[in-house]
């Protein structure tokens, strides 16, 4: 096995092998934790009770995850192969969480007026916490093991955040133009290409990336005994690690915070803009571009400024792009807007890309606190606690953004595009005399909401629902034949302009006033109590390469 420098220059191999691997797993990410109750919401057709239930399913789902992180953290330092312990974790997750998420979006049991979904969905989400979870810790573990070189590490880190943003700009952007308005093939078709990209993606990580000797978990010699990881260690290190705790304290703020505005945003999106695949998109693409280069130029700033300084302008940024969003169309010089909204993202997004890159490096250097402290590094264990936060925050944030459709009428009032989206995917399955006899339906109010699916419907909501496909419009296909529904129009009439003013309020607090409270507590929790600073750290990593060469000078 070929080894890279632990305290020097990374290989390019190394370094861009780790970082590329990012874009998959966070196209993957990005198409469930975004995507998935999205997709539910528009595309599949729940009452609200069940979709309710769908939220109370994502919470005790995420808490279990979180739970489970460590304990993977624990396996994968108890893991021996000749291709480390990191290595195994990350093939094996690709390739069962590829196969998961075509499932995922392929399969639609609706039987049992609904609650066959449900069920289905449990299981479903339950398998994809488990296969995502082995990629996931044993990715973001195998970090602090490629170099103990801050700038070194500056670089890398910022490198891997850099095309994890491009894996979730793709994702966000291809979602939204190939789903709005064609949903059910849409997701059907995007779930297979972000499939592909994963285990592509992946397999350049595990065949690319050297690693040292110290870190790789390599079958050891028959005379080297090594301790095992126990659940009782894992507690030992998170608890004996003060810096650990009010990181993941500062993390868990920053992500239920930081996430609802993507989180609810496309509901924002279609209430406020109209259901619009490419308003979403060009708002997708502005925050996606200006994160990205924000991100590429961390190390530049940190560098030149220091975190701790970074860190308040990065919340400044945060909290004007809330704050001037929230108030658009309450003034008269902001009006309501793609552009508008694109600014208040550059801010908002930007401050964010900056505070979480710094995030990221914080936790890096407990790995090192650890190490200093105890003479163990515990890279695993440590590093399943980032995402171990990130999932304990998923799980409060799905709960929130379920209580906020719910309880505002939002969810309601969207099963409206629901029904169109599903009208519209049985539509383009019909051949072109099937076409013409829907039409036909369409125009006497007849058969189409005569089948099981619609039985609960009352005579008024059935005039309701042929009210909509009255509005529809239809283009033919020379080439095919057949003709095309499009509903984008006729989902605005039935969403966008008979949301109302408490529905866009409700919303629009969500998605600003709350994230500014949360990260603001995060804030503080890094200013106060977070104290490996660049100077702390120097002295650390000098301690601990004294105590290194100890031995050698026959101390």
């Amino acid at each position: 096995m070929e080894l890279t420098q632990t305290n020097g220059k990374l290989s390019k191999r190394t370094k861009w092998s780790y970082s590329l691997g990012g874009i998959g797993r966070d196209m993957t990410y990005q198409l469930v934790a975004t995507f998935f109750l999205t997709y539910v919401q528009y595309a599949v057709g729940l009452t609200p009770a069940q979709f309710s239930v769908i939220g109370i399913i994502l919470i005790i789902g995420r808490v279990w995850d979180a739970v489970n992180d460590p304990i993977m953290g624990a396996i994968i330092e108890n893991t021996k192969s000749r291709w480390g312990k990191f290595k195994p974790w990350i093939l094996i997750g690709a390739i069962l969480t590829a196969v998961v998420i075509v499932f995922m979006f392929n399969l639609r049991p609706m039987g049992n007026n609904g609650w066959n979904y449900v069920i289905f969905f449990a299981v479903i989400y339950f398998l994809w916490e488990i296969a995502f979870t082995m990629n996931d810790i044993s990715y973001w573990s195998m970090l602090p093991s490629l170099t103990t070189d801050e700038k070194e590490r500056n670089s890398v880190t910022t490198l891997a955040v850099v095309f994890a943003g491009v894996g979730a700009f793709a994702a966000n952007a291809g979602i939204n133009f190939l789903t709005v308005g064609n949903a059910i093939k849409g997701y059907s078709m995007i779930s297979i290409v972000i499939a592909v990209f994963l285990i592509g993606c992946q397999v350049l990580t595990v065949f690319g990336v050297k690693q040292t000797v110290q870190a790789t978990g390599e079958l050891p010699d028959a005379s080297r005994q090594e301790e095992k990881v126990t659940f009782k260690k894992i507690l030992q290190v998170i608890k004996g690690n003060d810096q650990l705790l009010w990181i993941i304290l500062a993390m868990l703020l920053y992500n239920v915070g930081s996430g609802l505005l993507v989180a609810l945003g496309y509901n924002f999106l279609y209430m406020e803009l109209g259901y619009n695949g490419l308003l979403a998109t060009i708002f997708v693409a502005t925050f996606g571009v200006s994160n990205i280069g924000i991100q590429a130029l961390y190390s530049k700033f940190a560098n030149k400024l220091g975190r701790k300084k970074l860190l308040f302008y990065s919340f400044i940024f945060i909290v004007a792009g809330y704050l001037l969003l929230f108030l658009t169309d309450l003034l008269p010089f902001l009006p309501m807007s793609i552009i508008t909204v694109c600014i208040f993202g550059v801010l908002s997004f930007g401050g964010q890309a900056i505070f979480y890159m710094i995030l990221t490096v914080n936790i890096a250097n407990t790995v090192e606190y650890n190490e200093y402290r105890t003479n163990e590094r515990n890279e695993a264990v440590i590093f399943s606690l980032r995402p171990f936060m990130a999932k304990m925050a998923s799980a409060l944030q799905q709960g929130f953004v379920t209580l906020v459709l719910v309880t505002s009428g939002i969810y309601a009032l969207s099963q409206n595009v629901t029904f169109l989206e599903n009208q519209k995917a049985y539509f383009d399955r019909l051949d072109a005399t099937e076409q013409a006899e829907y039409k036909l339906h369409i125009q006497n109010r007849e058969v189409i909401l005569d089948s099981d699916e619609y039985k609960s419907l009352t005579a008024e909501e059935k005039e309701t629902y042929y009210d909509m496909l009255n509005e529809v419009t239809f283009s033919l296909n020379e080439k095919t034949g057949k003709e095309e529904m499009f509903i984008n129009d006729t989902a605005d009439m039935f969403f966008k302009d008979q949301s109302t003013g408490f529905m866009r309020w409700y919303l629009r607090t969500a998605i600003t006033l709350v994230p500014i409270l949360l990260i603001y507590f995060s804030y503080l929790v890094l200013k106060k109590k977070y104290k490996i600073d660049e100077e702390m750290y120097q002295r650390m990593i000098k301690e601990i390469e004294a105590r290194k060469t100890l031995p050698e000078a026959g101390v």
